[in-house]
């Protein structure tokens, strides 16, 4: 029905229901939009299903929205509009303006400007960025709360760990 009638909140849910089935039992605190559906519902100027997202996560199932887009610029604006407080958004965000729509510096007028909690990935700029310049940059930036990472052994994540503690101290000394 929720098809037939171009329902496309319900249409969500159902979707939502679903995928959330296999988690059932675990404790899931925050519930991520795919920077595919999330993009695509930008470029459609489906605002209101993105805040539906936001809605539905907290009334059913208690936990945080999470949104990973390529244009975070643009969705911190529609989530502002929308109601939404102090949301999640997890975006490319490097020294290189790798897969940042709109470009670097946007990207850093809005963390400086705006409230949300912000997930940095892609933090090497695809490779184009050694990591020590590179999570230097992404350290120095206000408002990233986490910084997610892709790594090939055990080794080279607590080298990228220990790069961001270093940063992480010195950002601290530097500050107070």
């Amino acid at each position: 029905m929720a098809y037939l009638s171009k329902d496309y909140e319900s249409i969500m849910e159902l979707m939502i229901d679903a995928e959330m089935k296999m988690f059932k039992g675990i404790n899931t605190p925050v519930i991520w939009l795919q920077n595919v559906i999330t993009d695509l519902l930008l470029g459609l100027r489906a605002y209101d299903v993105l805040v539906a997202f936001h809605v539905y996560i907290k009334k059913k199932y208690n936990a945080e929205a999470g949104f990973i887009t390529m244009n975070m610029p643009k969705l911190v604006e529609v989530l502002e509009k929308g109601g939404v407080e102090n949301p999640i958004i997890c975006s490319s965000i490097n020294k290189a303006g790798f897969r940042m729509s709109g470009g670097k510096e946007i990207y850093e007028e809005t963390l400086k400007t705006k409230k949300f909690r912000a997930v940095a990935m892609q933090v090497l700029g695809g490779g184009a960025i050694n990591p020590k310049e590179a999570l230097e940059y992404v350290c120095a930036l206000p408002n990233i709360e986490s910084i997610l990472f892709g790594a090939s052994s055990k080794g080279n994540i607590e080298n990228t760990v220990s790069i961001i503690h270093s940063f992480d101290k010195k950002i601290m000394l530097e500050t107070n």
